[in-house]
């Protein structure tokens, strides 16, 4: 039971990869089919205001792919080196897997607004929670 708690962590790692490759693969068609920058401008960190909204939208959702989850993938770690994963943190690995799948094509491809607030933010809320919970339940078995 212990090692099932990887899927879900290998699933968040394939997601990262993926968004990364759209980014990439983005930037190559911006500047190579569409001819709209240099590959030096799009290239630089942050990107130029004028780089399309896409471009924009698939980098930032891949620096978030670097920033929240790394809470997930340390409980998991410290689920299976303390011997405490059970079917329910692999349930809840994959329910926080599945919304951060649905927040990056969200986020990338559509990332509609109420106001100020983005509706990804509704996909966002609920994986912050389980990884949250993830945590409390832990360290109520310790």
């Amino acid at each position: 039971m212990n090692a099932e708690i990887f899927i879900p962590m290998y699933y968040m790692v394939l997601l990262t990869g993926s968004v990364f490759l759209l980014s990439t693969l983005i930037r190559f068609k911006n500047v190579l089919v569409d001819k709209s920058h240099t590959g030096s401008e799009l290239m630089k960190i942050p990107l130029p205001s004028s780089a399309a909204q896409i471009t924009k939208q698939a980098d930032r959702n891949l620096i978030n792919l670097f920033e929240f989850p790394i809470l997930f993938y340390a409980i998991c770690v410290v689920l299976y080196v303390t011997g405490k994963v059970d079917a329910y943190f692999v349930l809840l690995a994959y329910w926080f897997v599945g919304l951060r799948v649905a927040h990056s094509l969200y986020h990338i491809f559509i990332n509609g607004f109420i106001g100020d607030m983005p509706l990804r933010a509704l996909l966002w809320l609920p994986s912050w929670l389980i990884v949250i919970w993830m945590w409390v339940r832990f360290s109520s078995l310790i």
